[in-house]
């Protein structure tokens, strides 16, 4: 019998101790210093190009110690009141939190380094999806090189022949974009911004002093090719 009320008295103390520990565990967690970011209301949904509205915001609470670099990318909750009326670059699901990256802006105007400049290179916006090229990429052109014009002067009706199909091509590059048309960034934060693609068939390539003979060999070809189709590639991330 003894025996038995020493093992009552001992789960009685245990769960006492358990109960005590899961206390004091809430205590010190309420305790902890917290970081707010803003994230999206879990019951809504932003539209890429939709301006922010206090409705669609939520403080999310992180402790200090777990923050790490998330400062770096999200957006403090400090922050709201210069987030709300901006136009986000993609679409954002309840439940996320809100990036820098998604309050871009396309950049105020073009921006030339030194001993820079801009040639712009009409380009046959059939032969390439634009939204794929962003300014900073590097792409080498295609230009095919033109048949010669026979001699003898032009012909008459009677006498004429059809055209003579183009030369092999010729890749010339690399070049880095500077432009794609009037954008200076993404196709993203154009579109967020409500800002209207233009002239797509033209990419502005930046010209400095190590690629300026091919950038003349480039122009060249291109006016022999009476600015017809002239494709591109683009290259690959640099390692």
């Amino acid at each position: 019998m003894k025996g038995l009320q020493g093992l009552v008295i001992a789960i009685v103390l245990g769960l006492a101790a358990a109960a005590l520990n899961w206390f004091y565990l809430v205590r010190q967690s309420q305790q902890v210093e917290r970081v707010a970011f803003i994230g999206v209301r879990s019951d809504q949904y932003v539209e890429r190009g939709e301006r922010l509205r206090n409705e669609h915001l939520v403080a999310i609470q992180i402790p200090r110690n777990a923050v790490g670099n998330l400062r770096d990318f999200a957006v403090p909750d400090a922050a709201r009141a210069t987030v709300l009326g901006q136009a986000v670059s993609r679409p954002l699901h309840g439940g996320s939190l809100l990036l820098q990256a998604d309050l871009d802006t396309p950049p105020p105007k073009l921006s030339l380094g030194q001993n820079e400049r801009i040639m712009w290179i009409p380009v046959d916006s059939r032969s390439y999806v634009p939204s794929l090229i962003t300014p900073g990429d590097m792409v080498t052109f295609k230009v095919a090189r033109m048949a010669p014009t026979p001699a003898g002067g032009p012909a008459s009706p009677e006498t004429a022949r059809p055209a003579a199909p183009p030369g092999p091509v010729e890749r010339i590059g690399p070049f880095k974009v500077l432009s794609v048309g009037n954008r200076l960034g993404s196709a993203e934060v154009m579109q967020a911004a409500k800002i209207p693609q233009m002239q797509e068939n033209v990419l502005g390539i930046s010209i400095t002093p190590e690629v300026e003979a091919r950038a003349d060999r480039l122009w060249a070809m291109v006016q022999a090719s009476d600015f017809r189709s002239v494709g591109i590639e683009k290259h690959g991330e640099q390692k």
